[in-house]
């Protein structure tokens, strides 16, 4: 086990290794940082980028819409994954807005809430929009999966709803929610960032990539890319943590 995965994280080296060549190699033959800058030019944006007086302001930025829409998706997921479990009316009315939010382009909903709201909220509602079904949906499955006999169970002995929720629903979504915490977050990240980038508020990264766009600074827009590249590894060590944990409480 240990040697495979000695051998797995060695042929990722060796692939990432060969697709940097590869962009160097493309950056080379073009000769042209319009269309492909070279490593050199990136990196050299990357300082430039961490230099500015306003780099963590930016990132910072970025992260606060990202948590705070996610806690407010994570929030009305669950209690209205709880209503739907236990009152199916529920379930049926956010029904037709969970799917129309699912299935409209990610794009259009964006031009839509610009529409709807300013520069500086747009971003929070999208990031909003697009993860509430994923994580409703999540929570609705999970409790809808409890085993019939222990609802039966807790109305014969006339279980309180107050008790029903602490004692049977609330750990169902917490094993859930810790299981698909990190990936639901790097993905509401990354739609506030595309929000950003059409929204343009004072401070975020998406703001920064148009900014870059507008000055045909490509160089800057491939720093930005490594940098959101390398927060989201980072947000995939904490996701692989918390799934060693989960699956000691497991055992």
């Amino acid at each position: 086990m240990m040697k495979y995965s000695w051998k797995s994280k060695l042929y990722t080296l060796i692939s990432c290794l060969f697709f940097i060549g590869l962009w160097q190699l493309i950056a080379v033959i073009t000769n042209n940082d319009i269309y492909i800058p070279r490593i050199q030019q990136v990196i050299e944006a990357i300082k430039i980028i961490f230099m500015e007086q306003d780099f963590l302001k930016v990132i910072l930025s970025s992260f606060y819409r990202t948590i705070l829409s996610y806690i407010l998706a994570l929030a009305f997921s669950m209690i209205l994954g709880v209503l739907g479990a236990v009152y199916p009316f529920f379930q049926y009315l956010i029904q037709p807005i969970n799917s129309f939010a699912k299935t409209i382009p990610t794009m259009v909903l964006v031009v839509l809430l610009l529409v709807w709201f300013d520069k500086d909220i747009t971003p929070f509602a999208v990031g909003f929009a697009i993860i509430f079904p994923i994580l409703y949906e999540g929570v609705r499955n999970g409790l809808m999966q409890i085993d019939k006999r222990i609802i039966d169970m807790t109305k014969i002995y006339e279980v309180s709803i107050k008790d029903k929720i602490k004692k049977i629903y609330l750990p169902v979504m917490k094993f859930y929610f810790m299981s698909i915490f990190v990936s639901t977050l790097s993905l509401t990240f990354k739609v506030v960032i595309t929000g950003e980038v059409y929204g343009q508020p004072k401070f975020g990264i998406g703001s920064q990539i148009q900014l870059e766009k507008v000055n045909f600074n490509v160089s800057g827009i491939f720093a930005w890319i490594v940098i959101i590249v390398f927060i989201s590894l980072f947000l995939e060590i904490i996701n692989k943590l918390l799934k060693k944990r989960i699956y000691r409480w497991t055992k």
